[in-house]
């Protein structure tokens, strides 16, 4: 029987295919390492102390005689069945998506098939580069780049925070604070700025209990920063199982990345773009 989870490394030789090298040292027919390095499981060594690893797909096309290559292999992870992104907008050398709730926005060592960048590719018939993150469980518009030109100018603009990013948030509690309310506690030792635009209070049907429907903009892109901003002054958001981990939570993640607006950087345009009464309502 085969084992779920290994982690193999091969140096290759020029005699035979690197997928069969690999093979063999896994003890793994090459089949299974192909769909493997196809899901974004195998790595690529140039030889060299300072050489870097590389994700690679096809093994015998892009390594050689000398290089090393890593298998991580994970048998559940490569069995997760990804969720299709919808596209939102599409700008010709980037586009704007709705991403679900649970998709990671990178990849990881053992995979990275279930990535929006990955899904939208499958669905678009482009490559798709990450601009920014969007948190794991939250849901919501996530901005792609299909050139290395638009990644670099996109990523620029969101850095500079020439980008505007409007959230709705589901929080316990009543929030009665005076609007605009802003917090700006440093996240991990660096600045971060929230701000609650507009609230909305009323009673969880299935506790009595105060749930107020927020409106949040960003100015800084930090990880979990609404998360964890919020749940700093009281209000955790609801389902979040990070932040919030004492209460009995019978929801998912209430956070949704609602609204972009910016200059698109090759038009001039000012593009605004926010998620439709459909895709808003199966997101809540």
């Amino acid at each position: 029987m085969q084992p779920p989870v290994l982690q193999i490394e091969t140096t290759l030789d020029g005699h035979w295919s690197a997928l069969a090298q690999i093979a063999q040292a896994c003890e793994l027919s090459r089949e299974e390492v192909s769909e493997a390095a196809v899901k974004g499981a195998l790595w690529r060594r140039k030889p060299g102390k300072k050489a870097k690893l590389k994700r690679i797909r096809d093994p015998d096309a892009e390594s050689e005689s000398g290089d090393t290559l890593l298998l991580n292999y994970n048998r559940t992870v490569l069995d997760q069945k990804p969720q299709l992104p919808v596209l939102v907008s599409d700008q010709g050398n980037y586009s704007v998506w709705y991403k679900k709730p649970g998709v990671l926005s990178q990849g990881s060592k053992w995979s990275d098939h279930c990535t929006v960048t990955e899904t939208a590719a499958s669905v678009h018939g482009r490559k798709c580069l990450l601009v920014h993150r969007l948190d794991r469980a939250a849901r919501g518009l996530i901005v792609l780049a299909h050139t290395p030109n638009a990644c670099k100018a996109l990523t620029s603009m969101f850095e500079q925070r020439k980008v505007l990013k409007i959230y709705r948030a589901k929080v316990h509690g009543e929030f009665d604070q005076s609007l605009p309310y802003s917090i700006g506690t440093p996240i991990d030792g660096k600045s971060a700025l929230t701000t609650v635009l507009q609230s909305d209070t009323y009673k969880d049907q299935g506790s009595d209990q105060s749930i107020s429907d927020l409106e949040v903009d960003i100015k800084t892109g930090r990880k979990h920063q609404i998360r964890s901003h919020l749940a700093s002054v009281g209000f955790p958001v609801v389902g979040d199982r990070l932040f919030d981990p004492d209460r009995d939570h019978q929801a998912d993640l209430q956070l949704i990345a609602y609204k972009l607006q910016f200059k698109c950087p090759f038009s001039g345009k000012l593009l605004k773009i926010q998620l439709d009464d459909k895709l808003l309502i199966e997101s809540q």
